[in-house]
């Protein structure tokens, strides 16, 4: 039993492509919900389906059997008009437009409420300035597509299906292209969206550190079925390294990050605490080393006034000092796995 209003609701759904000599199935028996003021993230391997998950549900493409709910009602039962009113996609293709200002671009999303004349009322110049301030774009407003910034077309996009004004928004990779201040920035913009303007966000993306941070619920999508659940849910099940299972990759239950598997090279001992010890781990671990409290060798982790300072103890040689992270673990690469 759901404790909130479900926005979209699939039912063994099977998304494909169909043609003459009988279509390609992607993924069967789909089942996964999506609530009002909830920010899902799709998530999945290249090839997985997931831009075709998304085309489906919003009736861009036929299912090949199944059913997809729309606020309880059936998305066959709903016109293609009603459907630009309560539901808005985003693809990953970029804005084609030239010659246009931010302001016009935006105002592009209240078509599906103007005359067939195409005149803006009021409320559709209101919905529009809306959308821009919510996401941050009325210093830009005036300016032209083609000088912006690749984040910045980003939130036009995202400006242009607020002014829409629907309840569900969808959108395929929002964050492809964009550096790590930009992906985090999109994301947690739509995250307020979701939750301050009680919308109900689905969106898809590669980059795991941000679907486990800031979604509310994950669709994974694995090699032969799609699972649903908090970011956190999936990483105590295992779903997220069973989906992700390669043999470079190691996937930490403790972080819930991913890290190339290193051969091992050493113990040592680690002493220190806070996070001077957790960084230095994280280095040891990194050049292939396993913390062992049972081994001779010592580092000690520690910090003389606002200077941090490591002593590496090796049996019947003198300690060593190392002023930086850089300069401990070079030490440590040197040594032939012999003497550890």
């Amino acid at each position: 039993m759901s404790l909130c209003e479900e926005i979209v609701i699939t039912r063994n759904l099977t998304i494909g492509y169909s043609d003459k000599q009988g279509g390609l199935k992607v993924m069967s028996s789909v089942n996964v919900s999506a609530c009002r003021g909830e920010l899902v993230a799709l998530i999945g391997r290249n090839g997985a389906g997931k831009s075709t998950l998304l085309r489906t549900i919003v009736s861009l493409q036929y299912p090949l059997a199944g059913e997809i709910y729309f606020k309880n009602r059936h998305l066959h039962d709903i016109s293609k008009g009603e459907l630009t009113r309560n539901v808005s996609f985003t693809s990953t293709e970029p804005i084609d437009i030239h010659n246009i200002r931010v302001r016009e671009a935006v105002a592009l999303g209240r078509y599906p409420y103007t005359t067939w004349l195409g005149t803006f009322s009021a409320e559709d110049r209101q919905k529009t300035d809306e959308a821009i301030e919510l996401t941050g774009l009325t210093r830009l407003k005036d300016r032209k597509i083609d000088s912006l910034s690749d984040g910045e077309r980003q939130r036009v996009l995202i400006a242009r299906s607020l002014a829409q004004d629907t309840e569900l928004l969808v959108m395929d990779e929002p964050t492809a292209f964009l550096d790590l201040p930009s992906r985090y920035s999109i994301v947690s913009l739509l995250r307020k969206l979701a939750h301050e303007k009680n919308k109900c966000i689905i969106f898809s993306t590669h980059d795991l550190d941000t679907a486990l941070n800031e979604a509310d619920k994950i669709w994974l999508m694995k090699a032969d079925k799609l699972c649903q659940g908090a970011p956190e849910d999936l990483v105590i099940n295992r779903s997220l390294s069973e989906a992700f299972e390669d043999p470079f990759l190691s996937f930490s239950t403790t972080t819930g990050t991913f890290s190339l598997k290193r051969n091992l090279v050493g113990t040592v001992s680690l002493e220190g605490s806070g996070q001077l010890r957790r960084w230095t781990e994280r280095a040891l671990l990194r050049i292939g080393f396993k913390i062992d409290p049972s081994s001779k060798y010592i580092v000690l982790a520690g910090q003389t006034d606002d200077n941090a300072l490591w002593h590496l103890r090796i049996p019947e040689n003198e300690d060593m000092t190392f002023s930086t992270l850089y300069e401990l673990v070079n030490y440590l690469a040197t040594l032939k796995p012999c003497e550890l």
